[in-house]
């Protein structure tokens, strides 16, 4: 089995992707999919990838000019492509902790063959979240998806107690399709 840190890392839209251009003593972020300019210092937060040698690469800011690859300095330059990871709505994010690995994997994949990521979620009902404690937990999520071709709605019940662990994923297209999984 995958584990989730490879579920996540490698699902479609994960990644924010431009190229950087350095304007008016700032360095600005000029995204690839909707071209618009950012400063640089609003989308990179921490850590990003940088590509170097035709490979993404983890990289820091060091400096203001100079980025660090892989224990080494690099002066960061004009046109040099840059990733960020995307952030995940904090409830949708704590949902996906919620789903045990085997759930989370099977689920991912079944995304993935509509041609959906875990990253397309635009909306999250998370009923989980908002039951705590250590007593049984049962309920439905809501979670809308959207590729940018056609939106995916989530009906997710689960039931949490004791020993019984369930999982019913009902997706529906709005072409009206439908996939059912138990798991």
């Amino acid at each position: 089995m995958k584990n989730r840190y490879h579920i996540m890392y490698n699902q479609p839209r994960a990644h924010t992707v431009g190229n950087v251009e350095y304007i008016n003593e700032e360095w600005v972020f000029f995204d690839e999919e909707t071209d618009e300019a950012f400063a640089l210092a609003e989308v990179v937060h921490d850590d990003f990838e940088i590509l170097y040698h035709n490979h993404w690469l983890p990289a820091r800011f060091y400096e203001e000019h100079l980025v660090k690859i892989e224990n080494q300095i690099h002066p960061l330059q004009d046109g040099e492509m840059i990733r960020v990871r995307k952030k995940l709505q904090y409830v949708y994010n704590e949902w996906l902790q919620e789903l045990r690995d085997n759930a989370l994997e099977m689920f991912a994949e079944a995304l993935a063959k509509w041609e959906y990521s875990l990253y397309d979620s635009i909306y999250c009902h998370n009923s989980l979240f908002f039951q705590v404690g250590p007593g049984p937990r049962e309920g439905v999520n809501f979670i809308i998806y959207d590729n940018s071709e056609m939106v995916c709605a989530l009906q997710h019940q689960y039931i949490r107690s004791g020993t019984e662990q369930k999982d019913i994923f009902l997706l529906t297209k709005a072409n009206g399709m439908t996939l059912t999984m138990t798991i």
